[in-house]
């Protein structure tokens, strides 16, 4: 059976609709590339930011009012009790984004005999442990199992959070890995010259995304840079798209190495400009550290090929499968030195083979489009139904 319309879920508080985050950008791609392939829809979340997304109207889930005296055990039970009694209609089948506390997706998809699709992006439960102050372990747990166990579909978007997956579910039956993506019309190279405020086309422009934290590898990022112009006498610059807690620091440590003619900011930008400035850039950087897991799928790195550049990226969890010899390197995380040599490596590269960037660009339009992405999911529902 063909599909036309589907009712899609958001109940993680922590994500804005529309917004600048991954887990944002993630959301719109997703519904994007649904409306691209003919399908209506309806969006549920608890933090709306407009009225609609990508032509799809925006809902806005309701809340059980807030107690006067706040708790981590009350906002766990908010959450838990999010309404959706606003649902007039439910679609060819329910597709929610993985939160820790709501259940509402699959009950819905029950009561009107739907799929119901689960789209993991973290084990929550068990970071949550580990990182969180959490009032009702057991039922965080409970409740993931749950979804995992009841979902018809899940779609993982790392080999990683697939594994983890299939252990909690008991089978592989219906598990579906199906990693970020990218939108090639947003991210693409730029022919044209590069603005006044960056150094001229013939300079070597490296580009970095993401916010300021330290799981960013920030520092690294900016050690390893400095090794590169100081030591191994490199004229490139680089340009870091973003903002975060750590940006101060960081263009004050950029300050102190003496670098502040090198290095370059945005600020918070749209997302959707962050390509026409990548568009300028020869390679793109992901210094990510050294962490006990790693589960993600790196938005950042179908972006940076997306936009025709070779990237440079510490060898963890997915990013290991992406960067193969012609579309970048891969370096040992928490070795600035080594970074910093493959930058230099990968410039060179660039001057004797000016082809690179054209060949991350089609690896990204014959792979990894979220239209393609799109079509896997919707693949995976029809053949459930």
């Amino acid at each position: 059976m063909t599909l036309s319309n589907f009712t899609y879920i958001c109940a993680d508080p922590g994500i804005p609709v529309p917004g600048q985050k991954g887990a944002s950008i993630h959301v719109a791609s997703i519904c994007k590339a649904f409306r691209q392939l003919g399908l209506g829809g309806d969006l549920y979340t608890i933090r709306p930011e407009a009225t609609e997304l990508e032509g799809v109207p925006i809902h806005e889930m309701e809340l059980p009012p807030r107690k006067k005296h706040k708790s981590v055990e009350e906002r766990e039970s908010r959450l838990f009790l999010a309404r959706l009694d606003n649902v007039e209609t439910v679609h060819d089948f329910v597709y929610e984004r993985y939160s820790l506390w709501h259940p509402g997706g699959l009950y819905l998809a029950r009561k009107h005999e739907v799929p119901f699709v689960l789209e993991v992006n973290s084990p929550l439960a068990l970071e949550s442990k580990k990182y969180r102050q959490l009032a009702n372990e057991n039922l965080a747990s409970g409740l993931s199992r749950l979804l995992l166990r009841e979902s018809d579909v899940v779609i993982c978007v790392s080999k990683e959070i697939k594994e983890w997956v299939e252990s909690e579910r008991g089978h592989s039956e219906g598990v579906e890995l199906v990693p970020n993506g990218v939108d090639q019309e947003v991210f693409k190279p730029s022919d044209s010259k590069r603005p006044s405020n960056l150094p001229p086309n013939d300079v070597p422009l490296i580009g970095f995304t993401g916010t300021f934290r330290p799981w960013h590898g920030i520092d690294d990022l900016l050690h390893s840079f400095e090794i590169l112009v100081k030591e191994l006498g490199s004229d490139a610059h680089l340009l870091c798209i973003g903002d975060g807690p750590g940006k101060h620091a960081f263009e004050v440590s950029v300050q102190n190495k003496g670098l502040s003619g090198r290095v370059h900011f945005t600020g918070s930008i749209p997302h959707s400009a962050v390509g026409s400035w990548l568009g300028h850039c020869d390679l793109g950087v992901a210094p990510y550290p050294q962490m006990d897991e790693f589960w993600f799928s790196p938005l950042k790195i179908f972006e940076y090929f997306s936009c025709g550049l070779p990237v440079v990226a510490t060898d963890r969890g997915q990013i290991s499968e992406l960067i193969k010899e012609d579309r970048g390197a891969l370096i040992t995380p928490g070795n600035p030195a080594e970074f910093a040599k493959g930058i230099q490596k990968v410039l060179s590269r660039l001057d004797q083979q000016p082809d690179l960037g054209k060949k991350c660009r089609d690896w990204v339009l014959n792979n990894a489009t979220w239209k393609m992405r799109a079509q896997q999911i919707l693949k995976a529902v029809e053949a459930i139904r």
